[in-house]
């Protein structure tokens, strides 16, 4: 055999294998971009597609993405794309995430393919534009309400027989469960609605937002109405609560404006959270005397086993509230939208101060906390925009999400010494703090923590604390001084972003990095230390810092990043060491057009200036030889 028909053969070979590989090569986990969409690869080698940036309005979703075939659509992947008026997902794709196309108002027309298995929580919600769907026969999961808050769909039918779901009287219905998933808008003349005699769920959301609905008639074997299932039904005026109903969930009726009484009966023994929260004409709640776990007291409701204080009426007109001595635990929502209460006081026995607990209480002004109390939950205080101090108990050791978030007249607050962190929007846009002073023992300050406190003077983190989170003092206008931890490693992304009065900063000792846009727009800065441990400059991290005359960094800086000088217009001078291996575009533009560069011969920072025609000069302030090549 001579050597060419070798090579032949070989060749043949090749290509052989070659088209035995399969069409998608890439690594699970990777995540990819594609035309208009952003995609990852899972581990069975097909594609979940992330995000939609496209602006088509009849939009046809590829099968295969990168040679790799499309079987899911992530979680908000095409949300509030508002253009869209069609769309066709295509076979081959088995589930569609959560909001996936949530308030794409203008979509009309929805094809779905016959190989679609799981639709997930509330995935088209708010698509107002809808009309009718049909649904693929091999369907076998939904989620909480799909279509919430789609006030114009009317018809919803499947492709074939159903072995889970079924469309009857107006709604969805998982028919192995006897839950009732989705209202189809479909009440009589008067408004009314009988829910369907075999129903023992109403599923989370269900009737959420139907605003036509003003009466309903519950079925006698009804077990569980779930969370936010009649929520911001605001002409809904009458319910009768069946004997047979176990369970009530947080917010399940809860902005229904024109409810005035609720029965609760006596087999109704779980309630999670407020279920009534919002409810601004609901005057009281009938309960028998002889209810097991239930109870009335002043007009509040009560779990007398677990002594938590579930609901504090809304329609209560009372300024003053005390609440009663053996409480154990202030509930989920419990006084939340409550909008005349002015001064509450909590007894040394209370414990826990749920979720959402005080939100929104806008004429709250005073808040007598005992130091009995341990722990607070996620937008306890948020929004009580009257609140001018806050004494935090000393048992707390962590301050949740967004405990007193808006709080806009929060003046002073009071940390105890035991407190260890202070989570993400602790303090977001409490306009009127002026100072606080943070204990010793706080070791984590989390995102956005005190992020639009425009009258913040100044603060000085302890040293204890190793870990801070992106924007912690974003848009704190008058922030003039701030003493930073010298165990702190970076400055995060965004840290002092638009904080036009700071004027001068040191840096820790230990700082490796300066996050993206940390002092962007920081126009009062004169002047900053870099220590020599700094290894790289994010993007825009001194954009707009105009009062900036000269910048040293040290020999450990490898990396500066695109714009990271951008528009620092009084710049003059700025010594870029050898070590830097990687300067982005745009760094100095809008800098002081005659800024010299002190650069080493030969270096990167050497080259970069040159082919930028930015000054330079040399460390002994010499010329460049090659300055006019």
């Amino acid at each position: 055999m001579d050597r060419r028909t070798i090579i032949r053969r070989l060749i043949c070979l090749a290509a052989a294998l070659f088209l035995c590989l399969p069409a998608c090569i890439a690594r699970a986990g990777e995540v990819k971009t594609q035309w208009s969409y952003q995609f990852e690869i899972r581990d069975d080698g097909t594609v979940k597609i992330l995000t939609y940036r496209g602006t088509d309005t009849h939009l046809k979703i590829p099968d295969t993405l990168d040679g790799c075939p499309v079987t899911a659509i992530g979680d908000g992947a095409f949300q509030i794309r508002q253009k869209l008026t069609s769309v066709t997902v295509p076979e081959g794709v088995v589930s569609i995430g959560a909001k996936a196309f949530s308030s794409c108002d203008g979509i009309k027309q929805l094809i779905l393919p016959s190989t679609l298995k799981t639709i997930g929580n509330r995935a088209f919600s708010n698509c107002k534009g809808l009309r009718s769907v049909e649904l693929p026969a091999g369907l076998e999961s939904m989620g909480e309400n799909p279509f919430a808050l789609c006030d114009n769909l009317k018809k919803v039918t499947f492709t074939g027989e159903n072995e889970t779901y079924e469309v009857r009287s107006g709604a969805i219905i998982n028919k192995r469960e006897n839950r009732l998933v989705s209202w189809l808008h479909l009440v009589d003349r008067n408004g009314r609605y009988k829910v369907p005699w075999d129903i023992k769920t109403i599923g989370s959301s269900a009737f959420v937002e139907c605003k036509e609905l003003k009466t309903v008639t519950l079925p006698d074997g009804l077990e569980s109405i779930e969370e936010s299932a009649f929520n911001r039904c605001t002409e809904l005026a009458e319910v009768k609560l069946p004997d047979t109903l176990t369970v009530l969930q947080n917010r399940a009726f809860a902005n229904c404006e024109s409810l005035t009484l609720v029965r609760i009966p006596d087999n109704l023994t779980y309630i999670s959270g407020n279920p009534f929260m919002g409810c601004i004409n609901l005057l009281s709640l009938s309960i028998s005397d002889t209810h097991p776990t239930l109870e009335m007291r002043e007009g509040v409701l009560f779990d007398k086993m677990e002594q938590v204080l579930l609901c504090y009426p809304c329609a209560k007109r009372k300024k003053e509230y005390t609440v009663p001595d053996g409480t154990l635990s202030i509930g989920v929502s419990a006084f939340e939208n409550c909008k005349d209460l002015v001064h509450v006081t909590l007894p040394d026995s209370v414990r826990f101060i749920g979720d959402f607990a005080f939100s929104n209480c806008y004429a709250l002004e005073e808040a007598d906390i005992p130091d009995s109390v341990t722990f607070m939950g996620i937008w306890a205080f948020e929004s009580c925009i009257n609140l001018k101090r806050f004494t935090v108990p000393s048992g707390i050791t962590e301050l949740s999400l967004s405990l007193f978030s808006r709080d806009n007249q929060l003046e002073e607050v009071v940390l105890p010494e035991g407190l260890t962190v202070i989570g993400d929007n602790v303090f977001t846009d409490c306009k009127s703090l002026k100072a606080i002073e943070l204990p010793e023992s706080l070791t984590s300050i989390g995102a956005a923590a005190f992020s639009g406190c425009d009258w913040l003077e100044e603060v000085r983190i302890p040293d204890a604390v190793t870990s801070v989170g992106i924007n912690t003092f974003y848009n704190c206008a008058v922030l003039k001084t701030v003493i930073l931890p010298q165990g702190l490693t970076g400055i995060p992304q965004g840290m002092f972003q638009h904080c036009a009065s700071l004027e001068k900063i040191t840096l820790p000792a230990e700082t490796g990095m300066i996050g993206s846009h940390a002092f962007k727009g920081c126009v009062m800065l004169e002047g900053i230390e870099f220590p020599g441990r700094v290894r790289a400059i994010g993007e825009q991290a001194f954009s707009g810092c105009e009062k900036l005359t000269s910048i040293i960094l040290p020999d450990s800086m490898k990396a500066i990043a695109s714009k990271a000088f951008y528009g620092c217009s009084s710049l003059q001078d700025i010594v870029i060491p050898a070590s830097v291996e990687k300067i982005g575009g745009l760094v100095f533009k809008g800098c002081y057009l005659e800024m010299n560069a002190w650069v080493e011969e030969g270096s990167y920072a050497d080259k970069y200036c040159k082919a930028n025609f930015i000054n330079r000069l040399r460390p002994d302030g010499s010329k460049p030889e090659d300055e006019d090549d």
